[in-house]
């Protein structure tokens, strides 16, 4: 006989096994009796069975003939000469073998993988749902019999053992494309089985270890994962199988695209970065940080976590981003750990120390995948702190470097320049000044660029002489003075940093709490190096420049107004900016006696030619050879110079600031004194203005202050914190504008008097709120939804009646179907708030009921509301049941017969569904969120939660109170019976199992109401 005859011969004993042209058969077990008959006398024998043998027993019969039949085939196959022409099999004997391939699985393996697993100590006492009665004494039996049918179906894949080829025909592909999972679980149940669960008639199986082993390196990794995750979540109780799985998807990890094969394996090809799950991204972080056993975490985290940066670069499928994001932010969390010390030096090693070998593109490198991993996770302080306070240095030297290149990549400065922003508008005013001092001791030239645009960082390269410091001729000069190097200002030494610059980039920074801060920083470095026998000139001379080039930065914004409106560390400095002059210069003869500004001063004395002080000023002039203008303008005079412009500068910025509002006015008032009479003439003038307008301050009192004026003496009050958020919402950068949603959740949860902020300003932040939760970003929008609940649990309970207006409006008409998705999103996420509320309320809810429920009622009720809307307000009805019974009670009757209407009307029986499944796979309520077709299982699903609780409410109020049973409160026996009739029928003939799982508990749940009625 010929191969194909014999092919065709086996294709049609197996065609007898999967027999559907028959007549039907009322019992599954006559049918599979019948078509063994047919299928024995196709092969000339006699069947063995009778109709005394168990279905079970029937169908693993079936499954074993159709093994049979498959490795036929298999044989023929492979036999076949490549090039016989046209191929043997056609579509519908690959549909058969899939079929016949699907039962030795279904009927053969499985259940006698149950009965092993059952037999076992640890698991024979494990109550199984849908469990049957098993026979344990056939357990050997059954034991022998399932590891020659795993191996019968490894050798399908490996005909020629553990060092052959694989096989290539359709057979093993359909295997390991559909049937993966289904042969790993009895193959490592049986192959890695324990010591302490073996016995003579039950041996490990250990010749199938190395062809599992070379199936999970052969298969790609996210295969791998994906099959062992459903062995795991299907086999979760026997620990040996679950041990053994967490061992092989360990290997698959560390294979090189394992982490990749995670994340393909969690989220799938199609997964949309903006609808990502929590619990997904947790999912694989728990994976990646969970170090496997025997390994140590140093050895684990060098493989895992350059791959994972290496994610940060994938543009095909953004979820793997955010997924690795998330990995990396939590690993980052936990402090001096394995993990986040080696995410430290892959992030900061080419910018702290440099390598001859490094090339150009790796720093743009690490700068994209820096700026990839902020953007993709939670604007976390700390996680920025983390990341880029040790490399801010560095990164300002870049940023310096690139600015000096006229033909440097846009994109890299915008990079590092976005960097450095970040940071500065998180981090903390000290830690800012902390590092940004660091700057200074930083050297200049270390960063260097290829003729590509490439950067690096490399040795420094020792500097020439300057040119600047030549003598000039006729040629030079002009040039020098077309290029600006004539400059008072122009930077002729080569200073690094660069004043200019590094006065601008403080003032980008938009921080003025660090800039006077700096400020501060800066003239007490240059006083104290200015002072110090050892002090560096050049330092002194930069801090000088510094300071010149941020006063002129000030005046020529509007910044001056913040960076002064907290003077009190500048007015400090001042004061001891001017004591350290007045104590290195000798005291005039004729000094008076000191007398405080307010003692000295008062508003009826003041005059603006006073009569006594006419000789002084003859005086003075007589004497002008001995005063300032003859004397040397030392630096005590220019150190006096900048504190007292400084002090003009704070003045001007604070309008209403003067001794009563800062007593230290008066010290700085009486040491200006001396400056008046002997200084400079430069020094002398502006003291002269500043004592003016000191004395023009005490002199206008209090009753010109606006009465809205008040020194606010905390550091943080709650209109600070208010405006500070406003002025975050406002940023471009979406950390920025997180953590300003972040400032205002706080405020709106706090529970204290004094942190809780004006009512006058809750309508804004409702509104602020509300556009929140419109937000695509998860982060933002989950504020949004914690903040508006915080509201109606703090402020006036008016809120609530906002929240279920937004959340219902225009549901029950017409307008209702012209929704789109972001319409339903924004209503699904008010309803998470009022979720919240809900469950917060306790008792309360009983005089919030009818604010919340009939709403509700009505949108369950509107035809034209969109089926996730309706099955969301079902969703906050349970809320309000699980919550407090008692406010549902009113409306019990109602809402019962509602949902038995619902039930009734929606409901989609099985026969429905299988010419839905033949023409292609089913819609769902997610494809179609929009949609009004309440033929989605989710309205069911919640109709019949609600319904299940509303049972479970009366029963407990049967139980608990005393009052009869035909009580309006409890739901009659003619609506009972109906229950009971409209369940029966859904958890027979739903198409959607979980509906009819959900039915059949809520029978039970009504058995016990009437059981509960009887015993009354």
């Amino acid at each position: 006989m010929s191969v194909q005859s014999e092919l065709a011969s086996a294709l049609h004993a197996g065609s007898c096994l999967i027999d559907t042209l028959s007549t039907p058969q009322t019992q599954l077990k006559s049918a599979l009796i019948q078509r063994l008959q047919n299928y024995y006398s196709c092969l000339g024998s006699s069947s063995t069975l009778n109709d005394f043998a168990t279905l079970e027993n029937v169908q693993i019969r079936t499954a074993d003939e159709a093994l049979v039949v498959v490795e036929k085939v298999q044989r023929l196959l492979s036999t076949n000469a490549p090039d016989t022409g046209a191929p043997l099999l056609g579509t519908r004997d690959l549909n058969q073998l899939r079929v016949l391939l699907s039962i030795t699985f279904r009927w053969g393996v499985d259940p006698l993988l149950s009965h092993v697993i059952s037999s076992w100590p640890s698991t024979s006492s494990s109550t199984v749902p849908g469990a049957k009665i098993i026979d344990l004494t056939s357990a050997p039996e059954d034991y022998h019999h399932l590891a020659n049918l795993v191996t019968r179906q490894l050798t399908l894949v490996f005909p020629l053992g553990i060092h052959g080829n694989t096989s290539s025909t359709l057979i093993a592909e359909v295997i390991l494309q559909r049937h993966l999972p289904d042969i790993l679980k009895p193959a490592i149940s049986l192959g890695w089985l324990p010591k302490s669960l073996a016995v003579d008639t039950m041996t490990p199986l250990d010749d199938i270890r190395p062809l599992i082993m070379r199936l999970m390196a052969m298969l790609p990794p996210v295969e791998s994962i994906v099959a062992l995750g459903s062995v795991i979540s299907s086999t979760n109780l026997v620990p040996h199988i679950r041990r053994t799985c967490g061992y092989l998807m360990s290997k698959q990890l560390l294979r090189p695209e394992g982490v990749k094969g995670l994340c393909a394996a969690v989220f799938g090809d199609s997964e949309d970065a903006d609808d990502i799950q929590l619990d997904k991204l947790q999912h694989i972080s728990r994976v990646l940080i969970t170090v496997p056993a025997g390994m140590k975490p140093k050895d684990y985290f060098s493989i895992i976590l350059p791959r994972l940066i290496d994610l940060l670069q994938e543009n095909r499928n953004p979820a793997y981003r955010r997924a690795a994001a998330f990995a990396l932010s939590q690993m980052l969390a936990v402090k001096n750990g394995t993990a986040a010390r080696i995410i430290q030096l892959q992030f900061h090693d080419l910018f702290l120390y440099t390598y001859p070998d490094t090339e150009e593109t790796d720093v743009t490198i690490v700068l994209g995948n820096l700026t990839t991993l902020l953007t993709n996770s939670d604007p976390s302080p700390e996680l920025i702190s983390t990341l880029l306070s040790p490399i801010v240095r560095p990164l300002y030297g870049l940023f310096f470097h690139l600015d000096s290149i006229r033909t440097s990549d846009p994109e890299l400065k915008e990079m590092v320049r976005g960097l450095l922003m970040t940071w500065s508008r998180i981090t903390s005013s000290s830690e800012a000044i902390d590092i940004l001092w660091t700057i200074f001791d930083d050297e200049g030239g270390q960063w260097h660029t290829d003729l590509e645009g490439g950067v690096r960082r490399g040795p420094s390269v020792p500097a020439l002489a300057s040119t600047k410091l030549s003598l000039f001729t006729p040629e030079t000069l002009k040039k020098a003075d077309e290029a600006g190097e004539l400059d008072p200002t122009a930077n002729i030494l080569d200073l690094y940093p660069e004043p200019r610059h590094l006065a601008v980039f403080l003032q980008s920074m938009n921080r003025d709490d660090i800039l006077s801060q700096f400020l501060v920083k800066l003239l007490e470095g240059y006083r104290d190096n200015k002072n110090s026998e050892d002090g560096n000139p050049v330092r002194t001379l930069l801090y000088l420049q510094l300071i010149m080039q941020l006063q002129i930065t000030i005046s020529d914004s509007s910044k001056s107004a913040g960076l002064f409106s907290k003077p009190s560390q500048i007015l400090t400095f001042i004061k001891q900016a001017l004591e350290a002059a007045v104590s290195t210069r000798p005291k005039p003869n004729n000094q008076k006696k000191k007398i405080s500004l307010a003692e000295e001063f008062q508003i009826s004395d003041l005059r603006l030619s006073p009569q006594n002080e006419e000789d002084p000023e003859v005086s003075d002039g007589d004497s002008d050879d001995d005063l300032s203008d003859s004397e040397a303008f030392t630096a005590d005079n220019e150190m006096e110079e900048t504190s007292i412009t400084l002090l003009l500068s704070v003045l001007e910025a604070n309008e209403n600031l003067s001794a009563r509002t800062e007593p230290i006015l008066n010290d700085i008032f009486e040491l200006l004194e001396p400056r008046v009479n002997h200084s400079p003439s430069s020094v002398r003038s502006v003291a002269r203005e500043a004592r003016m307008v000191m004395t023009a301050r005490l002199a206008l009192g209090d009753d010109n202050v606006p009465r809205n004026n008040y020194v606010d003496t905390q550091a943080d009050s709650p209109l600070e914190i208010y405006q500070k958020a406003l002025k975050f919402l406002q940023d471009p950068i979406l950390p920025v504008r997180a953590h300003g949603l972040l400032l205002l959740r706080q405020l709106a949860s706090a529970s204290t008097d004094s942190a809780k902020m004006d009512p006058a300003l809750v309508p804004a932040v409702l509104e602020i709120f509300v556009q929140a939760i419109q937000d695509d970003d998860s982060y933002i929008f989950l504020n949004g939804v914690q903040g508006l609940a915080a509201l109606v649990d703090n402020y006036d309970r008016s809120i609530l009646k906002r929240l279920v207006y937004d959340y219902t409006k225009h549901l029950d008409g017409l307008e209702a179907g012209n929704m789109t998705q972001q319409d339903v999103d924004t209503r699904i996420r008010l309803g998470e708030a009022l979720s919240m509320v809900i469950r917060r309320c306790g008792e309360t809810l009983g005089a919030a009921g009818n604010v919340i429920i009939p709403p509700l009622l009505r949108v369950v009720r509107s035809r034209t509301a969109p089926t996730t809307l309706r099955t969301s307000s079902l969703s906050l009805l349970a809320d309000c049941q699980n919550t407090y019974a008692l406010a549902v009670l009113p409306y019990l009757l109602d809402l019962a017969e509602g949902m038995i209407d619902l039930l009734q009307v929606e409901t989609t029986s099985t026969d429905n569904t299988i010419t839905t499944k033949s023409e292609g796979r089913k819609s769902t309520m997610d494809d179609h969120p929009t949609s009004t077709n309440t033929k989605f299982p989710p309205l069911r699903r919640a109709a019949l939660h609600f319904l299940t609780l509303l049972i479970r409410g009366t029963t407990k109020e049967i139980h608990e109170s005393s009052a009869s049973v035909g009580d309006n409160a409890r739901l009659s026996a003619g609506l009972t019976k109906r229950m009971r009739i409209t369940l029966g029928y859904i958890s027979n003939t739903d198409d959607d199992m979980l509906v009819r799982v959900m039915a059949r508990e809520a029978l039970e749940d009504l058995a016990q109401l009437e059981w509960a009625k009887l015993t009354i």
